[in-house]
């Protein structure tokens, strides 16, 4: 009698873009949920576990998805409170507060194409993205190609021209 032996994985992806760009939307996609039209700002980073299993080989890869939040909310703290006491502020789990890129094995960089300053946003954070990370730069409202302001080439250039290493971004 054979045994297979199964192998587990663990990976850390961390969904980046600037505001309203479809990154919670590509975040609970990725879990099976079904496609949202309505917008609602994400007050901080949300973190959800997702496994996929290989039917060849019964490998399994546990991913963990990371939707940040560069900069969020910050919120009161619940409990009683003097008059003569200043609100308490409690700290927003964001880009500010945590190192998202501390055991990351790979960036998703979305960008709007109806959007230029949200490519500018690309340009300007990929830079701080270690160089061991693999990088995928991903365009969203594609449906929208009437009201297109980033070309695709300008950001095929981009990436062309990018100083760093082949396998480290896309």
């Amino acid at each position: 009698w054979y045994q297979r032996r199964v192998r587990e994985y663990n990976m850390k992806v961390v969904i980046k873009g600037d505001r309203n760009v479809g990154k919670s939307c590509l975040f609970h996609r990725l879990q099976g949920h079904a496609f949202k039209e309505e917008y609602i700002p994400t007050q901080e980073i949300q973190v959800a576990c997702i496994q996929w299993n290989y039917k060849v080989t019964d490998d399994v890869v546990k991913v963990e998805i990371w939707d940040i939040v560069d900069k969020g909310k910050v919120k009161k703290r619940d409990g009683l409170k003097m008059d003569t006491e200043e609100a308490d502020l409690a700290p927003t789990l964001d880009a500010e507060f945590i190192d998202v890129y501390k055991g990351t094995s790979g960036v998703i960089m979305i960008l709007d194409i109806t959007k230029y300053w949200t490519y500018e946003y690309v340009q300007r954070e990929l830079k701080k993205v270690p160089l061991d990370i693999p990088v995928i730069i991903m365009a969203s409202h594609r449906d929208l190609e009437e009201k297109r302001s980033v070309l695709t080439e300008e950001v095929q250039t981009f990436i062309a021209e990018l100083d760093r290493p082949s396998d480290a971004a896309a």
